[in-house]
């Protein structure tokens, strides 16, 4: 054994003793955190063993010990199984059907691509879904949670400022700077090489922020303040106008929800109105601007006039298979006939390499309308749930915030979402999922106890 090996080696067992300890301590929580990181900053570009047909990180070996925690837990009574809801249904069978178009519809024997992509933007963040719902939040494990997003935020923004202006020092893991991965760069485009998610996570963090900001004394919220304006800095140098949106956007309606009844309307106005006014005055450079190194202002403002071909396109194979679609993960392959289409007046053969660039017409052409109409209901009955759980009496408030950090984040999926795919973008849906986890677990056991509160706290009842 070389020098190094021994140092892996060491290294190894190290990790494996101190994971084993923070999964014990931590619970779920702890292990459903430990795959986000490690699949934020610690995925494939970083290590990966190129084994076929899945190649092997260190994010999809925790996820499968996340699951065998989860299936521990349960079994020694650790974690409290909490009742099924709507949303459960939903997702069950938004799966079976992403699972049945993605191994039926055309899929040929051998071919991996429409599996891979089930299991890496799907499975895997259901199965995160899973764990987040049997998790024990408690105030203190959920305040945990929003000050562990604002720290990563904070590193999210550190790590643009060093990306923009080429400080690479700042910068870790050092392939974020890396030329090798020459798409987006020049932007913070942060650990998942790409700037609209990273502008998701910076959606999602920021939110967090605002949180913690709501109930914490004088001096804290004014380093939460400093923190907010910090990560809107990196928000700012992602150069990504949906990521602005997203963000802005989140920011207003978690604050709105956070302000008294009587301020809601003026500040969500005055908001609005400040948008228009920037839209206005600004509407030439929000138009084309240069933002990655290797592609030119000119060349950025002919990639926003590809959507509109895209959407004509996804349109198109809509028609032609408007119930069930083409086959989960087989757009490329379908496309290339649309793409020589010539009874379409459009200069469709500049579209040809690039993917669907909005995550509903993407699901859409694939999944038809069962898989986009499923999907669609599963957000929104997310988003009713996260409603509920924020407006629930009987819920801490700790537990409550974690209804407006779903929405926030769903706020920022579905605004980047109407601009590019976010759905294949690496770690995006496990975040959302697992929020969404989260937010189940908690609003069904609520409601599951309310009569039993009641009860007890009113005798006569």
């Amino acid at each position: 054994m070389t020098e190094v090996e021994g140092v892996v080696a060491i290294a190894g067992i190290t990790s494996i003793l101190w994971g084993g300890v923070l999964l014990w301590r931590g619970g779920i929580l702890a292990g459903c955190l430990a795959v986000l990181l490690s699949g934020c900053c610690l995925g494939y570009p970083l290590f990966h063993i190129p084994v076929q047909p899945i190649p092997i990180t260190l994010d999809r070996v925790l996820w499968v010990v996340l699951l065998a925690q989860c299936v521990l837990w349960r079994r020694f009574g650790w974690a409290v199984g909490k009742p099924a809801g709507a949303a459960d249904a939903t997702l069950a069978i938004l799966l079976i059907v992403l699972a049945a178009s993605a191994l039926g519809l055309g899929a040929e024997p051998g071919d991996t691509k429409a599996i891979a992509k089930l299991v890496f933007f799907f499975v895997m963040p259901v199965g995160i879904y899973w764990a987040a719902r049997q998790a024990d939040f408690s105030d203190t494990a959920t305040t945990w949670l929003l000050a562990s997003l604002t720290v990563f935020g904070v590193y999210l923004a550190v790590t643009a400022i060093g990306e923009r202006y080429d400080l690479a020092w700042l910068v870790a893991p050092p392939y974020i700077l890396s030329a090798e991965h020459a798409e987006f760069l020049g932007r913070a485009r942060g650990p998942l090489l790409s700037p609209i998610g990273n502008g998701i996570l910076f959606g999602t963090c920021s939110v967090a922020a605002l949180l913690l900001f709501a109930r914490s004394g004088r001096w804290t919220r004014l380093a939460l303040g400093l923190i907010l304006a910090f990560m809107l800095v990196g928000v700012f140098l992602t150069l990504t106008r949906s990521v602005w949106m997203g963000v802005g956007l989140g920011l207003v309606l978690v604050g709105a929800m956070q302000l008294p009844p009587a301020w809601r309307k003026t500040v969500v106005a005055a908001s609005l109105l400040a948008a228009v006014l920037v839209v206005i005055t600004q509407w030439e450079n929000l138009q084309s601007f240069k933002r990655d190194k290797a592609v030119s202002a000119e060349e950025m403002a002919e990639s926003a006039r590809l959507r509109p071909i895209l959407a004509a396109v996804a349109w198109k194979m809509f028609l032609d298979r408007p119930l069930w679609g083409c086959g989960f993960g087989r757009y490329g392959e379908v496309a290339k006939e649309y793409f020589s289409d010539r009874s379409m007046d459009l200069p469709l053969e500049r579209a040809r390499p690039y993917v669907q660039h909005n995550v509903l017409l993407a699901l859409l052409t694939e999944t038809g309308l069962v898989g986009a109409g499923l999907f669609c209901a599963l957000l929104a009955v997310w988003a009713r749930d996260a409603w509920r759980l924020w407006r629930n009496p009987w819920a801490s408030s700790a537990h409550r915030q974690l209804g407006p950090l779903l929405l926030a984040a769903e706020t920022n999926y579905l605004v980047n979402g109407m601009f590019h795919d976010v759905a294949i973008i690496p770690m995006v849906n496990m975040l959302l999922f697992f929020l969404a986890g989260a937010v189940q677990g908690l609003r069904n056991a609520y409601e599951e106890s309310i009569p039993v509160l009641v009860h007890e706290g009113d005798p006569g009842a």
